[in-house]
C-alpha cells in the first residue's frame, strides 16, 4: 500500500460516497473529472453514484468509458457493475449476459460467478445456481466465505439443512463477522 496521501478532492469524494451522499458524490466526481477525464476510479465512483439515484443510463455511460480505458481483464469487474445495473432494473437476461462476460474475461475471479449464481438463486433456479457457486470455489481470487454462504442458501432452499449448515459454518470459519451466515446457521441447526 502506498504511503502517498490522498488529495483533498479524492478524500472528499470517498467521504461523500462512504456516507451515502450520492448526489454530493456525483457533483464532486464531475468536478474532479474536469481535470482528470480519464480517471477510471473517478468514473467508477461516478457510475456507482448514478446507479444509487437510479440514473442507470448515465451510470452505464460512465462504466462504458472505464471499459474503453481498460484492457479486457481489468474491465471484467466493470462488466459486473453493468450487470448489477440491469439486475436492479429487473432486466435479468441482460444482467446474466454481463455476468457471463465478466466470467469469460476473468475466469479465475469468483465475483462474476457470485453475481450470476445469486441471480439464478433469486430466480429459483437452484440447480444452476449450485453449479455456478461450485465453479466459484475453484477460482484463485475469491471471497470464499461468500461462496460457502451462497451454497448454504441453495441447500437451505432445497431443504438440505445438514449440507446448508456445513457451508454456513465454513463461511463463519472464514469470516467470523459474517452475521448473515450466523443467522442462517442458527435457523437450519434446529432442522439438522
Amino acid at each position: 500500500m502506498s504511503n502517498k496521501k490522498l488529495s483533498p478532492e479524492i478524500q472528499a469524494i470517498l467521504s461523500a460516497s462512504d456516507a451515502g451522499l450520492h448526489v454530493t458524490t456525483i457533483s464532486l466526481v464531475q468536478k474532479f473529472l474536469v481535470e482528470h477525464p480519464n480517471s477510471p476510479r473517478g468514473l467508477i465512483d461516478l457510475g456507482r453514484a448514478f446507479a444509487q439515484v437510479f440514473r442507470f443510463d448515465e451510470a452505464e455511460q460512465a462504466f462504458n468509458k472505464v471499459i474503453e480505458l481498460s484492457d479486457e481483464k481489468s474491465a471484467a469487474a466493470i462488466y459486473g457493475e453493468i450487470g448489477n445495473l440491469y439486475r436492479t432494473q429487473g432486466k435479468f437476461e441482460q444482467a446474466m449476459q454481463w455476468y457471463e462476460k465478466q466470467i469469460a474475461a476473468d475466469p479465475e475471479d469468483a465475483l462474476g460467478y457470485l453475481y450470476l449464481g445469486n441471480l439464478l438463486l433469486r430466480q429459483g433456479d437452484f440447480s444452476s445456481a449450485a453449479t455456478v457457486f461450485h465453479k466459484a470455489l475453484e477460482c484463485k481470487t475469491a471471497c470464499f466465505d461468500e461462496i460457502h454462504y451462497s451454497i448454504g442458501l441453495v441447500n437451505r432452499s432445497l431443504e438440505n439443512y445438514g449440507e446448508a449448515a456445513s457451508h454456513f459454518k465454513q463461511a463463519i470459519e472464514l469470516n467470523d463477522r459474517h452475521d448473515d451466515a450466523k443467522v442462517a446457521l442458527k435457523d437450519v441447526k434446529k432442522l439438522c
